[in-house]
């Protein structure tokens, strides 16, 4: 069966549940209750796209997983309840995930997680354990404080199933809500055939881009960006920001006499972050 592009009516009943959803924790909110919300990834705090291109891939986890991982500086496509955990993110509301995204997929979460400013709790990667046993670590962590009520957002209805059980166990019934998340596509199968023929290309030996589907108004509608090395990508990237914090870190706390160094060293010099640097490693005693 093709992938298909959601209506505009399945697109707005999706959006009506959100605000109902947001309504009901806001007003357990204002009468002093605590909520927790427990949030799938794809279809949910992310868009399907992911799901869409393991089954294009045929299944094939070997192939997905090279496709996920050349997207890796790619930011996560925003599903149809990122906004409310964002919004959730500053309220007293918490927030947990448990997801399939194991691995080395699981970077992705947490940089769209970062990218989004949404703040978590736990992230559960289902990797060695199926999703029922995340549910009952995180409910086991609430069970003790009556006040607390959470919220379980899935798309597939045997794990909104499963969190239902769980919660009947330890007698959490009353204070337990699963929804089950609506299926939404923003794009169609050809769209996302061309995109994974661009991430999956053979001859790629460093970062590049593709438009993936131009709109006919417009030349460039969706351009994703590919890293056919991700583990160096990551590496060079963590590198990157280690060395910069600690440049700046050193600078700030040694500017006064890096500054009369320069100025004897280096007069008429900007006296810039790397420059100050340069300098303190030039001075400084070998450990």
């Amino acid at each position: 069966m093709p992938l298909v592009r959601s209506t505009r009516i399945e697109r707005l009943a999706c959006q009506r549940l959100v605000r109902q959803t947001e309504r009901e924790i806001l007003r357990r909110i204002e009468r002093g209750e605590k909520v927790h919300v427990i949030w799938d990834m794809d279809h949910v705090l992310v868009s399907g796209r992911s799901d869409a291109a393991f089954a294009l891939l045929g299944f094939d986890v070997n192939k997905y997983f090279t496709y996920e991982e050349r997207l890796l500086v790619e930011p996560l496509e925003p599903g149809p309840w990122t906004g409310l955990a964002q919004r959730l993110s500053r309220s007293s509301a918490t927030q947990d995930i448990v997801t399939a995204r194991s691995s080395f997929l699981a970077m992705r979460v947490m940089f769209f997680l970062v990218c989004q400013m949404i703040n978590v709790r736990w992230q559960l990667f289902v990797g060695h354990q199926p999703k029922t046993e995340s549910y009952r670590i995180i409910l086991r962590s609430i069970e003790k404080d009556p006040t607390v009520h959470v919220y379980c957002i899935d798309d597939a209805a045997k794990h909104i199933d499963a969190f239902n059980v769980v919660a009947t166990e330890l007698g959490l019934t009353s204070r337990c809500h699963g929804i089950i998340a609506p299926q939404i596509r923003l794009h169609s199968e050809d769209e996302l055939q061309r995109e994974i023929k661009g991430v999956m290309r053979d001859d790629a030996t460093d970062t590049y881009f593709v438009d993936v589907h131009p709109h006919r108004k417009r030349r460039y509608a969706r351009q994703v960006v590919i890293t056919p090395k991700p583990r160096d990508a990551v590496k060079a990237m963590m590198i990157g920001v280690g060395l910069d914090a600690h440049k700046r870190a050193v600078v700030a706390g040694l500017r006064p006499q890096l500054e009369t160094f320069a100025d004897q060293m280096l007069p008429g010099k900007p006296k810039t972050v790397d420059t100050l640097f340069f300098l303190y490693e030039l001075v400084r005693e070998p450990a």
